[in-house]
């Protein structure tokens, strides 16, 4: 599909060891994920979702359209669908395409290898252990890890979760005697409180102290390391919001 009546103009960009072309220095964007949960429901060429610019002063600026065909086979949190990327014009950006165990190959526009990103999901038995992704550029080098929430943010979590639930039980039985009342919008009120896991993540290689990708809440990530290839980034980004939809 051609997007040619957006405007977009690149950012300088520079050369580096995590894959080419790399994203300027720092730049926000941001992957809403309410089309990717119902990707089945797109009209076919439309795009599933847009990775924007969520910096000051960028107003939602579209960078790249997210493309995942609606026929594609329901996935789950190890095995999401194939998906496609292009540019604001509609050029070819990149392919992500999973090979099983939560891996994913992704090639640019021109078919040519980026990298591998690879999800290890997190477990609470025998031990705790926290959802991982890992970026592993094309060319070689240390892989970019990111652990979903931080350690103590978990204890935190696990800490105040019966306290959750108690609360959660009262405000269902409001929602349930709204219900009854036929009060429908109050119903929806009391159901629509929810207490969110921690989802702070940062990626890092393991010979480099700086955060290449940071995502803190609200779908927004920051990318920081002029040296990690955009197109790798977006990918990153468009699978991390995908499995917290």
């Amino acid at each position: 599909m051609n997007h040619s009546s957006q405007e977009w103009a690149p950012q300088a960009q520079q050369p580096g060891p995590y894959g080419r072309p790399a994203a300027p220095a720092e730049t926000v964007i941001h992957v809403p994920n309410k089309r990717l949960r119902r990707y089945d429901k797109v009209v076919p060429g439309e795009p599933t979702a847009t990775v924007q610019q969520a910096g000051p002063g960028t107003q939602g600026q579209p960078l790249a359209y997210v493309h995942v065909p609606p026929d594609a086979p329901k996935g789950n949190r190890q095995e999401r669908p194939a998906f496609t990327v292009t540019g604001p014009n509609g050029e070819p950006l990149s392919s992500v395409r999973p090979v099983g165990g939560g891996v994913y190959e992704v090639y640019g526009g021109d078919g040519v290898p980026l990298g591998r990103i690879t999800r290890r999901g997190g477990r609470t038995l025998p031990w705790p252990r926290r959802v991982r992704w890992s970026v592993q550029p094309a060319q070689g080098g240390a892989p970019l890890v990111g652990e979903v929430g931080t350690g103590k943010a978990w204890t935190v979590f696990v800490l105040i979760s019966p306290i959750y639930f108690l609360c959660w039980a009262v405000m269902a039985a409001q929602g349930a005697l709204w219900l009854l009342l036929g009060e429908k919008g109050e119903a929806k009120k009391e159901a629509a409180w929810e207490m969110e896991p921690p989802t702070w993540t940062r990626w890092r290689s393991a010979d480099a102290p700086e955060v290449a990708i940071e995502y803190q809440t609200g779908r927004k990530y920051r990318l920081a390391s002029p040296r990690l290839d955009h197109r790798l980034a977006y990918a990153q980004a468009v699978l991390h919001v995908w499995d917290r939809a």
